[in-house]
């Protein structure tokens, strides 16, 4: 069984990924193990800013310093179809100054329903099955 890799080199929790908690569950028709993993799916087998921080070698984009200035992830930040990524550039920060175990912990929390104890996407600010 392959390991899930729940952090993106832009700073995303792929833990909060639809696809991602379909695949943890065995439902739905793709898998994918976060876009660090062998096995990513959708955008995130084929995404540009993956493949330039991959290519220059960095763990996180925040590491690049034309970070602030690249188009690739000023566009990715801008994307008015997918609102839940305006906030990698404070999770970034958050890896930095706190680390990723810490950061991944929090993630955890945030993204599991404090009532049921269930996970949920970024599409749901609270758990769907309690509302």
């Amino acid at each position: 069984m392959m390991d899930f890799i729940l952090h993106g080199y832009c700073g995303l929790y792929c833990g909060a990924c639809p696809i991602m908690l379909n695949t943890k569950t065995g439902t739905g028709p793709e898998q994918c193990f976060g876009c660090k993993s062998e096995q990513p799916t959708g955008y995130c087998a084929v995404c540009g800013i993956k493949a330039c921080a991959r290519g220059k070698g960095y763990e996180f984009c925040n590491e690049c310093s034309e970070c602030s200035t690249c188009e690739l992830m000023q566009k990715f930040l801008k994307d008015a179809n997918w609102p839940y990524q305006k906030i990698v550039s404070n999770n970034m920060e958050s890896i930095r100054q706190n680390g990723l175990s810490k950061w991944l912990e929090a993630q955890e929390q945030r993204w599991r329903c404090p009532t049921c104890g269930a996970s949920h996407s970024w599409w749901d600010e609270t758990c769907p099955q309690c509302d």
